[in-house]
């Protein structure tokens, strides 16, 4: 019931904002590419939804807490599941409401602790955003060779810089605890796991920070090519429009569907590498708004296909813990 009622609400305002986008200036950008570009925007974020899949099973290490009830090609469909679903929420409910759905699809669909899904969440935005800005200083156009350097460089620095402190200052927090007479309790020892939890060791695989670069590289090229075809701007250019509309995605004030705050970032990425008074400007906005419909598009089916899965019988999962939890999870 929860489920329906949320689709219900974001499928009404996703349907409200329809009545009200002007269709002439979007069916007119839509008709611009060519049917391959079109096939090959499609495809890219496909492709996306199954290395975002494939990620979330490196970051919970499902694979060695419990089988997967069923694969396709090597991906857990379990964890498919809860990426389609979560992308879907995302994607229509406003204020980045849709990430809340995350820890409880987790919970559901993964029969994961409440605590470990949001801290994984958490990590994988943060891990989302310093990746978007690694890319952005690696293949912004124009940027000089030593800028991107020193940039990468201050970037991967305070990486390690803030990951040191917070050991260091959760080791001293776990030394105070074994001190302590009397265990924490509450939200001071909700806290406590949430930070542990942080310094899960799949967290930091390669082949998650791997899969990552991937998921977003393949996306941002499909966007960019699209842009461009749209717009007739240089495919560089149409890089940083779709960088700019994925920072701007980010930010928690969002319109339902982020609608306005996405065209605003491509806007802003293009504008930022074009005159004031370049022709193309004129069709950059138009050229967010259909790559926008497509990426909601693409959401809203995927998701639906996630939703009319099957579920499957129950696998035989390894011995859990006292508390209920996969061995080895946190919380």
């Amino acid at each position: 019931m929860k489920l329906a009622v949320a689709w219900t609400f974001g499928l009404g305002l996703l349907g409200l904002l329809l009545s009200r986008v002007p269709m002439a200036p979007l069916l007119e950008a839509v008709q611009r590419p060519s049917l391959l570009t079109w096939l090959g925007t499609l495809g890219g974020l496909l492709m996306s939804y199954a290395l975002r899949g494939a990620r979330l099973q490196v970051v919970l290490n499902l694979d060695d807490h419990h089988r997967a009830p069923r694969r396709w090609l090597g991906l857990r469909i379990d964890a498919l599941r809860v990426i389609l679903l979560h992308n879907a929420a995302v994607n229509l409910l406003p204020m980045r409401a849709g990430e809340l759905s995350f820890p409880w699809l987790a919970a559901h669909e993964l029969k994961l602790p409440m605590s470990r899904a949001v801290v994984c969440l958490m990590w994988m935005r943060l891990q989302d955003l310093a990746v978007l800005m690694a890319l952005g200083l690696t293949l912004w156009p124009g940027l000089t060779l030593p800028w991107r350097l020193l940039g990468l460089s201050v970037l991967v620095l305070s990486w390690h810089g803030a990951w040191w402190l917070l050991k260091r200052w959760l080791a001293s927090r776990a030394a105070a605890r074994r001190g302590a007479t009397t265990p924490l309790d509450g939200w001071r020892g909700m806290l406590i796991t949430l930070q542990s939890a942080l310094l899960e060791p799949a967290h930091h695989r390669p082949a998650a920070w791997g899969l990552t670069v991937a998921n977003w590289t393949l996306k941002l090229a499909a966007g960019a090519s699209l842009l461009g075809a749209i717009s007739q701007i240089p495919w560089s250019v149409a890089w940083a429009g779709a960088l700019g509309g994925e920072l701007a995605a980010i930010f928690p004030l969002q319109g339902p569907a982020g609608f306005g705050t996405y065209e605003a970032g491509v806007w802003a990425g293009a504008a930022a590498l074009l005159p004031t008074q370049a022709p193309a400007l004129s069709h950059v906005v138009g050229a967010a708004l259909a790559l926008h419909f497509c990426f909601l598009i693409c959401a809203v089916m995927a998701a639906g296909v996630a939703a009319a899965l099957t579920k499957p019988a129950k696998s035989t999962d390894t011995p859990k813990g006292k508390d209920g939890s996969p061995p080895g999870h946190p919380g």
